[in-house]
C-alpha cells in the first residue's frame, strides 16, 4: 500500500457514506420534485437543487471526516502552505477584477428583479468556503494524529 492511501477499512466506510450521500440526495430532489408539483416553490429553479447538493455534500463531508476516512496517511510537505497562499491571492485577484468588471459594465443595470436567487447564491458560496477551510484544518490535525 502506497503511503497516501486510504486504507481498508477507511475505504469502505467512505463508500458507505458515499452511498448514503447519494441516496439522501435522490429523495431531496424526488421530495422536492413533489413538492413543485403540488405548486410549493421554497426556492426558485436553480438555487432549489444548488441547496441540496450543498446540503448533502456538507453531510458526506462532515460524516467521513468523523469516520477518519478523507485522507489516509502521507507524508508531511513543507510547501503545501505556500501553494494554499498562492491559490488563496489568485482567487482574491480574479475576484476583484470580476468585481471592477461588474462594475464597470453593468452598474446602471438592475441586477435583481425581485428575485433573491443571488443573495442565497452569495450566502452558500460564504458558507462552502468556510467548509473547504475547516475540512482542511479538520484533515491537517488528522494527518498529525496519525503519525
Amino acid at each position: 500500500m502506497r503511503r497516501n492511501e486510504l486504507d481498508e477499512m477507511q475505504m469502505q466506510k467512505r463508500n458507505m457514506v458515499g452511498n448514503q450521500a447519494f441516496m439522501l440526495l435522490f429523495y431531496l430532489l424526488l421530495i422536492d420534485i413533489g413538492l413543485y408539483g403540488f405548486s410549493f416553490r421554497w426556492l426558485q429553479y436553480p438555487m432549489n437543487v444548488y441547496v441540496i447538493m450543498l446540503g448533502c455534500m456538507v453531510y458526506y463531508l462532515t460524516r467521513i471526516i468523523w469516520n477518519n476516512s478523507y485522507v489516509g496517511p502521507r507524508k508531511e510537505t513543507k510547501n503545501v502552505g505556500i501553494i494554499i497562499t498562492l491559490v488563496i491571492g489568485l482567487a482574491a485577484i480574479v475576484a476583484g477584477i470580476a468585481m471592477s468588471f461588474m462594475e464597470k459594465n453593468f452598474l446602471g443595470i438592475p441586477i435583481s428583479n425581485g428575485e433573491n436567487g443571488g443573495t442565497i447564491l452569495f450566502i452558500f458560496s460564504l458558507v462552502s468556503f468556510v467548509i473547504i477551510v475547516i475540512v482542511g484544518l479538520i484533515s491537517k490535525r488528522q494527518t498529525r494524529s496519525d503519525e
